[in-house]
């Protein structure tokens, strides 16, 4: 755990230069982690945002060692660690963020070096949380859940450094230069982009469990690659419930060299018999969908817009409604 940190750590004290530079880093309030030292911190770290939230404040946050690292480093490395930490750009309070400053490989997979960061005003100690490898913006190489109790609680206004091993049995996408990579938080994604460029919105990237986010991972992986200029809608999952409403995800997918944006979109649903079995008009606001990317959205047909009862979905799909 320690040897490659010491090896990059090693060297002249005073000559800093060759010290690794921190990425991008991923920034989360600190209301939105899993776990808080305790309800009354909490309620505390609350106010403070709200506070702030008219008046930015930004933060320095200084080193703070685990005591396991406390034991494994000497002096000279912990001056190296505490100069890094001080080099990283202020964080605005009320806010934690986390920040990898170095990639090898691991026995197995890979083993990043990082900060995590508590800008507020209390300890703050985390719980589960899902972490993400991106790479040119937001391009996911591997998404994994780590435990970040084990960091223990970070004091107000520090930076603690922490090691995180990213096995292979979770990567999404081999094969590509990770030179321009970036540690995040998932939750603090704005979108995240799959293989073969499906992109998940911020919404998506939210709302949808684990499981889900794996299955359109998996997606993504059997997607046909997109020919130049095509444009088709894939039909992904389309269930009824017992109120008779059908919620259908489709894909749009868009190889032309143009973003496509839609205002309204007229589908309609037909079933395993052939049967026309919803129909309408679907009002989109400020959808796009880029080029040479797909985008996956539900369109939810309301119990009055059912044709047919009934309705079997185990083979279905959806076209351009005529009218």
């Amino acid at each position: 755990m320690f040897s490659f940190l010491k090896n990059i750590l090693s060297g002249d004290e005073k000559d800093t230069s060759t010290l690794p530079k921190s990425k991008e880093q991923s920034v989360l309030p600190v209301t939105n982690t899993d776990k808080q030292a305790s309800d009354k911190k909490n309620d505390k770290a609350k106010k403070t945002t709200k506070q702030k939230s008219t008046d930015v404040t930004t933060r320095v946050t200084a080193l703070s060692l685990h005591p396991l690292w406390e034991n494994e480093l000497d002096n000279m490395q912990k001056y190296s660690m505490s100069f890094m930490a001080n080099q990283l750009e202020p964080l605005e309070e009320g806010n934690i963020a986390i920040s990898g400053f170095n990639m090898v490989p691991h026995e197995d997979g890979v083993e990043i070096a990082a900060f995590v960061r508590n800008a507020s005003d209390q300890p703050v100690a985390l719980g589960k949380m899902t972490l993400l490898i991106l790479f040119e913006g937001d391009k996911l190489f591997t998404r994994q859940e780590f435990d970040l109790s084990e960091l223990g609680e970070i004091p107000a206004f520090h930076a603690r450094p922490w090691n995180f091993v990213f096995t292979r049995e979770h990567f999404i996408t081999t094969n590509v230069l990770l030179q321009n990579w970036k540690l995040a938080f998932e939750l603090a994604q704005n979108k995240m982009v799959l293989p073969k460029n499906l992109e998940l919105e911020e919404s998506w990237v939210k709302s949808l469990t684990d499981d889900q986010k794996k299955y359109f991972i998996e997606l993504a992986k059997s997607l046909p690659e997109l020919k130049e200029g095509e444009v088709n809608v894939q039909s992904v999952q389309a269930k009824q419930n017992d109120e008779g409403v059908i919620r259908a995800i489709l894909l749009i997918r868009n190889g032309s060299t143009q973003n496509l944006s839609f205002e309204q979109l007229p589908l309609a649903l037909y079933d395993a018999t052939g049967d026309k079995v919803a129909e309408g008009v679907f009002q989109l606001k400020d959808f796009v969908v880029n080029a040479q990317t797909s985008k996956p959205w539900m369109f939810i047909f309301p119990k009055e817009s059912i044709l047919k009862e009934n309705v079997d979905l185990s083979q279905w799909k959806v076209q351009l409604a005529q009218n």
